[in-house]
């Protein structure tokens, strides 16, 4: 985490957050569809509302307004129902790549550990400056040459398309 997290209530948040060593976890469409469905489900289990999210192939971006203005909770159940579930998988596969992703003390993690990323967003141009890096994220590195054709991001919500995650578009 880069500092110490100020909880404000009806305040949004610009959060980041990576694959354990950076590997590429979110290499194939299935595990990025799943964490997508994954989102919807804790933001409706949760109470927060989403205005943007990039799921790239080692990271995720999101800006997200926890109702009660805590992001710890919020984090939570994103990421450890998610890294549990895909953890499961490997096994269930024998998958390799879970030798890639045990630690030190032969713990294995889909995370990095630690909060990842986290800023307040203060204002209208902040919002919008946040949503502009989530939405180009994918073009500028070269997986698309538009932010609306990566299918893992809001951006197709803000081009008048309906996602799987319900999109919060007025701050």
């Amino acid at each position: 985490m880069s500092g110490p997290r100020f909880d404000n209530i009806n305040q949004a948040r610009f959060v980041t957050f990576s694959c354990y060593r950076r590997q590429l976890l979110f290499g194939d469409y299935s595990t990025r569809d799943l964490f997508v469905e994954h989102l919807e489900v804790q933001r409706r289990r949760l109470g927060f509302d989403v205005f943007a999210y990039v799921v790239m192939p080692e990271h995720v971006h999101l800006v997200v307004l926890p109702r009660d203005g805590k992001i710890g909770p919020v984090l939570r159940g994103i990421k450890q129902g998610f890294g549990q579930r895909m953890i499961r998988l490997f096994r269930d596969r024998e998958d390799p790549v879970l030798e890639s992703i045990e630690d030190s003390d032969g713990i294995v993690r889909f995370w990095q550990r630690g909060g990842g990323h986290d800023r307040n967003v203060r204002d209208d141009e902040a919002m919008r400056s946040h949503i502009e890096y989530i939405h180009f994220n994918p073009v500028k590195r070269g997986l698309v040459e538009r932010g609306v054709h990566w299918k893992w991001s809001s951006a197709r919500d803000y081009a008048g398309e309906s996602g799987v995650v319900e999109i919060r578009k007025c701050w």
